[in-house]
């Protein structure tokens, strides 16, 4: 066996549950295993691991584990272990490194690791200890995901008399698929209504100016394998717009504790705003009328729902700029 294999293992197990996961059981060497210690092949290695039961407590991700969602952070903790052997006394481990990349269909993205810093193991890695960082990245983008992980340490010989011999630096690398879809699906749909008119003494005495209106429905069908908890539906108006809320919580008042909505797998919730014009507010008006005296569409601003998924685990969704129709 090649002494990269027989040196190292990296195992990847969840932090945060995924919406979708297809985890693969992990299965610890068998403890008469006599050239590497039954407790380096762990994902999380630990004096506390029973060598009658056969199951890991952890379960690590394969490398095509199906699907997540859109919107939620992807999570999981990535374990480089030290698998020489226990009297293995020629080789010694050091500067162990942890590298992570998302490749999106759009961008390759360098993910942060935590803990932060330099932390390498300059000093060395002992038989059957762990090398550990947690990653996290939010899923912003539907499609194919690979998250591509990389290890790097040095490998040095050790002479009879325990002093370095000769050292080279080893890389192994390892991919894991998953697929990210929608979670949540939005259809709008904005209805002009008739301005109102409030004085403008600019234009005379009796000068009007009308500010427009609108009415925006919003429909939000879970689309997920699994019910979800709509706690939040938010409208960011564009200036010179603001917005305020038709739900089932308009007017409610601050000390009523609002139950959000738990949406089955194709449930459908419907919410509604109503958005006008403010007057007096000067800030995007040029760009209004330039809009609007193009094709007669204006831009009302961008939707925000956040929601949990039925582990607790939380999502978020922007929509992009949401215009009313033609005139």
């Amino acid at each position: 066996m090649d002494s990269l294999r027989a040196a190292w293992l990296i195992e990847i197990h969840p932090v945060l549950r995924l919406s979708r996961p297809s985890l693969s059981s992990q299965y610890p060497l068998p403890a008469e295993n006599a050239k590497i210690s039954p407790k380096a092949s762990l994902s999380y290695p630990s004096d506390e691991a029973d060598g009658q039961f056969i199951l890991s407590p952890n379960l690590t991700l394969p490398p095509a584990f199906g699907s997540a969602y859109v919107g939620e952070t992807f999570a999981c903790s990535l374990c480089a272990n030290n698998e020489l052997p226990e009297d293995e006394t020629s080789r010694v481990v050091t500067s162990v490194r942890i590298l992570a990349e998302m490749q999106t269909p759009s961008q390759v993205v360098p993910l942060d690791l935590t803990p932060g810093g330099e932390e390498a193991h300059t000093d060395g890695l002992g038989k059957g200890q762990s090398f550990q960082k947690i990653v996290r990245f939010d899923l912003k983008e539907e499609g194919n995901h690979i998250l591509a992980v990389s290890v790097s340490y040095t490998e040095t010989l050790m002479a009879e008399n325990l002093h370095a011999a000769s050292g080279r630096v080893r890389t192994f690398r390892k991919l894991y698929q998953f697929i990210a879809q929608p979670c949540l699906s939005v259809r709008t749909k904005a209805s002009e209504l008739p301005p109102s008119e409030v004085d403008n003494k600019s234009l005379g005495p009796y000068g009007k100016t009308r500010l427009l209106r609108f009415a925006l429905e919003a429909q939000l069908e879970n689309v997920g394998d699994g019910a979800v908890l709509v706690e939040q539906t938010i409208l960011n108006p564009k200036p010179p717009f603001k917005s305020r809320s038709l739900n089932w919580d308009f007017q409610r008042p601050d000390s009523v504790k609002l139950q959000p909505s738990t949406l089955n797998p194709r449930d459908v919730l419907q919410v509604a705003f109503l958005v006008e014009q403010e007057p007096g507010q000067q800030d995007g008006l040029e760009a209004l009328q330039k809009d609007m005296k193009r094709d007669g569409r204006a831009t009302l601003g961008q939707l925000s729902i956040e929601w949990r998924s039925a582990m607790g685990d939380k999502g978020f969704l922007t929509t992009g700029n949401l215009l009313t129709r033609k005139r």
